[in-house]
């Protein structure tokens, strides 16, 4: 898994100057033209995408971008206007990863997401994920009335009752980002959308490393962000 980067720095490195404005729906800004319709770019043919502008308004004199979308096949230009360049594209929804082209060097942009893969190699992320949001009066309908309260007892358990098997695991918690297998590509794949009902859930997992480590794991989402944080902490008593 990449290290995911999405600190904003309000400075500009000097030795990185890397930037990536997309704009997601496409507002074009007053004043901004596109000197011709070769700029626009879509890797679906006519399939229904988001259009998405992507900026370099750095120093350079030949920009392009390569991406996921393709599979990192080619290097798309990006199209001067005044100082800065530009590339139109209309991709489906999805997360994709990619670099810029800055005269012969692969650069990323330091004020957006990016993430590094194993070999240190870094690179952005677009997340074009269309969001829906869970709208609770939808499923109100599906609601089960209260249980009257004549239902209830204090009646003390039995030995039958303790002999019982607890429920069933349910196979949906399993599908956890905690669970997703790692690969040795050189750029990670995406890693896939949590489903709503492993939210909230405290994992953990006891390994049989030396010296023993236990992690414990849990998947929040704000919007249509998701966080997951993992914290191991050492079994070993100390003397």
């Amino acid at each position: 898994m990449g290290n995911l980067n999405t600190t904003r720095s309000g400075q500009e490195s000097s030795a990185m100057p890397t930037h990536f404005a997309p704009q997601v729906p496409l507002q074009r800004p007053d004043g901004m033209h596109f000197p011709s319709h070769s700029m626009m770019q879509t890797t679906s043919g006519y399939e229904p995408g988001i259009p998405t502008i992507i900026t370099w308004i750095h120093d350079g004199k030949e920009v392009a971008v390569e991406g996921s979308w393709d599979n990192w096949t080619t290097r798309m230009p990006l199209q001067r206007s005044g100082k800065d360049f530009a590339i139109m594209k209309v991709l489906p929804s999805g997360v994709y990863h990619y670099r810029f082209v800055v005269d012969g060097r692969k650069m990323y942009t330091a004020d957006s997401p990016w993430a590094q893969d194993h070999a240190g190699n870094a690179y952005n992320i677009l997340d074009l994920q269309d969001y829906v949001p869970e709208e609770i009066g939808s499923i109100s309908s599906f609601e089960l009335p209260q249980s009257p309260d004549s239902s209830y007892d204090n009646l003390q358990l039995s030995s039958e009752d303790y002999a019982k098997e607890p429920p069933l695991f349910p196979p949906l918690l399993q599908m956890t980002l905690l669970n997703v297998p790692t690969t040795n590509m050189e750029i990670q794949p995406p890693m896939p959308r949590p489903q709503h009902g492993v939210l909230n859930h405290l994992y953990t997992q006891k390994g049989k490393s030396i010296p023993p480590v236990v992690g414990l794991g849990t998947t929040h989402r704000f919007l249509a962000k998701y966080v997951t944080v993992v914290l191991y902490k050492s079994l070993r008593v100390e003397p």
